[in-house]
């Protein structure tokens, strides 16, 4: 299982991140977790084929997760017509967002992009759900983020590794049951040290607690806007938790 960071950034423009999203790759499958701003460019820079996507897992519609869902399934659509050189696609897209997501998704298809693709477009919501693909299972739990709509977290698992990204949550018992067991969590850092107990975000104290009590063993922290160090995050983080700590990077390359 491969991770490529596309965006560590969160909800304000950085020159340094861009929106969250990240690309794994398991054997055949692609799969996109979120579609923040920014998304389509950073295929190009990474050198990866937006076009080959088989996964696109959506945590919330947020729009620093959602923005680019729509320019990316369009871009695949025009380069299956004649004019972008008519490239053939038969295999499916699986889009799966939260509870509530389909009439989300519909809204923008139909809004910004209604054409008729070649090749089918399958949308799922899932809220505390398994599906179980080719290679890998796919878990999903709900968690505590706004009171709008549900978040989901997304566990992905292998026979060599357990992935967990956390989306954006708070500080709950579910994200921590949720956890347990994961080789990798991918897990939101959003909020400073100063914001001692903070609602709908968290902070590295409370990554801190999530990753020592669910037993992870590797760390890679996103969602950020920078508003610690990349060392006193990792400082804050390590008095309770004693794995490895990654502080994401867009463009960075991880071997989990």
């Amino acid at each position: 299982m491969n991770l490529t960071i596309l965006g560590s950034g969160a909800a304000l423009p950085n020159p340094k991140r861009s929106g969250p999203s990240y690309l794994l790759k398991i054997k055949d499958d692609l799969i996109l977790l979120d579609a923040g701003p920014g998304t389509l460019r950073q295929f190009e820079k990474v050198k990866k084929d937006y076009f080959n996507l088989t996964h696109i897992l959506i945590s919330h519609t947020h729009a620093d997760h959602l923005t680019d869902l729509i320019a990316i399934l369009q871009s695949i659509f025009v380069r299956t017509l004649e004019l972008a050189g008519g490239t053939k696609r038969e295999k499916p897209i699986i889009v799966i967002g939260p509870p509530g997501f389909k009439k989300v998704y519909n809204f923008f298809k139909k809004t910004m992009s209604p054409e008729k693709e070649p090749y089918e477009i399958k949308v799922y919501e899932m809220g505390d759900s398994i599906k179980d693909f080719k290679n890998w299972k796919l878990e999903s739990k709900i968690t505590r983020h706004v009171e709008f709509w549900d978040s989901v977290a997304f566990k992905i698992t292998t026979k060599e590794q357990v992935f967990v990204y956390s989306g954006d949550t708070a500080f709950c018992p579910e994200i921590i049951e949720f956890c347990r067991g994961a080789d990798t969590l991918l897990i939101e850092a959003t909020l400073p040290i100063s914001i001692a107990f903070p609602k709908n975000h968290l902070n590295p104290q409370f990554v801190s607690e999530i990753a020592a009590l669910s037993g992870a063993k590797k760390l890679i922290l996103t969602h950020l806007y920078d508003l610690n160090t990349p060392a006193e995050i990792k400082k804050e983080v390590a008095k309770k938790f004693k794995g490895k700590i990654i502080i994401a990077k867009d463009l960075e390359k991880i071997t989990l």
